[in-house]
């Protein structure tokens, strides 16, 4: 198989969505809308609410990272 082969079969495999929001859909209603407003809250950091997702059992990494993806629009579900 050539590199661009390679290549086009793993953008292939790439998610539609992200973490967040897998989470999203996950949580009950009220956890959800609460999570929400903390994404849209630009008080809150990308680090607080990966610290307190990750206590949860979420794999969100602590470093806020996929946090701030999904907030700037760079992740998968917004790209």
């Amino acid at each position: 198989m050539s590199l661009l082969d390679e290549i086009s079969a793993a953008s292939k495999l790439r998610h539609r969505t992200c973490i967040i929001v897998e989470i999203l859909d996950e949580l009950a209603i009220e956890d959800a809308r609460e999570l929400q407003a903390a994404l849209d809250d630009s008080a809150i950091t990308h680090v607080a609410i990966a610290r307190v997702l990750s206590r949860r059992g979420y794999p969100v990494g602590l470093n806020g990272k996929q946090i701030a993806n999904h907030r700037n629009g760079s992740c998968p579900c917004r790209g």
